[in-house]
């Protein structure tokens, strides 16, 4: 009988350890963590576990060369792209991939993988592979623990860095930036209204002028801008479409109505006009 309650006993603790209720967070040894940035208008994330040195040597010993490495700890490395991006020049598919790598003493395979629910490597399969790429690694500041930060961040490209140690890889991620902000001047100018259509058309002139586009066509939306209303900083983008199309006079006559217009502005308040010496710095280079 006694054996009996022994077992009923043990069995029972046993079901409470298994039973999520009864789980116990603790502290772990390489915490998860999670970074995140917007690329042009791609939204790149990576959740991953970071792993520390503690005194150890870690390529070559601790993560051998030669040898699929989960790059992080516990659970698959999860990267997540909210477009269709490209890394080093190979086009990727919006989705959530795990990542792995096989460090080398010279050079590192890079791997993006489809099969997101391994933990280590043990669920690897290299046909579910979508990305695959040679980088060498460099050598930098000492990382204690391993972390993935996002670096050289331009409107249509980044850098995906992975360092531990004294360790560096380096990926370069390129977005298409312009056809999602196409995509979203199409769709903000079909469901303009009366309020905010001066500020639409403004933001897309002025997009398609810093982006070197079509000046002709944001020639016309800042026209429709200025018709919707008259405000002093449409008529500086104004200024420099015309100074970009070749159109000086234009420019400079717009810039001067840029100007009058902020200082009518501003007299109630009695305050200068901030922008008058900066549209005058542009109207000098209007030649």
């Amino acid at each position: 009988m006694k054996t009996l309650k022994t077992i009923v006993i043990l069995t029972f603790c046993t079901l409470l350890s298994l039973n999520p209720l009864f789980a116990q967070e603790l502290p772990q040894p390489s915490p998860s963590a999670e970074v995140k940035q917007r690329i042009g208008l791609t939204d790149v994330s990576i959740n991953y576990s970071r792993p520390s040195v503690k005194g150890r040597e870690i390529f070559g010993k601790l993560v051998p060369f030669g040898e699929i490495w989960r790059t992080g700890a516990n659970a698959n490395t999860l990267i997540t792209f909210s477009d269709d991006v490209k890394i080093n020049g190979i086009a990727v598919k919006a989705g959530t991939y795990s990542f792995f790598t096989i460090p080398g003493k010279t050079e590192w395979k890079v791997i993006i993988n489809s099969s997101t629910d391994g933990w280590g490597d043990g669920k690897y399969d290299e046909k579910n592979n979508v990305f695959t790429a040679i980088v060498k690694p460099g050598k930098g500041i000492f990382q204690e623990s391993m972390r993935f930060t996002f670096e050289k961040l331009q409107p249509t490209h980044g850098s995906l860095v992975l360092a531990w140690a004294e360790v560096y890889i380096e990926l370069k991620i390129d977005v298409d930036v312009d056809k999602k902000a196409l995509t979203n001047i199409e769709k903000a100018m079909a469901e303009a209204t009366d309020k905010n259509k001066a500020g639409v058309y403004r933001n897309a002139a002025k997009y398609y002028l810093d982006n070197k586009l079509d000046l002709e066509k944001a020639l016309t939306w800042i026209n429709e801008s200025i018709a919707a209303q008259e405000y002093w900083y449409t008529y500086w983008v104004k200024a420099d479409i015309q100074h970009a199309k070749g159109d000086n006079s234009g420019a400079i006559a717009s810039a001067k109505k840029a100007i009058e217009l902020g200082e009518t502005g501003t007299k109630e308040s009695g305050k200068p006009f901030g922008y008058k010496e900066k549209i005058e710095a542009s109207i000098a280079t209007y030649k």
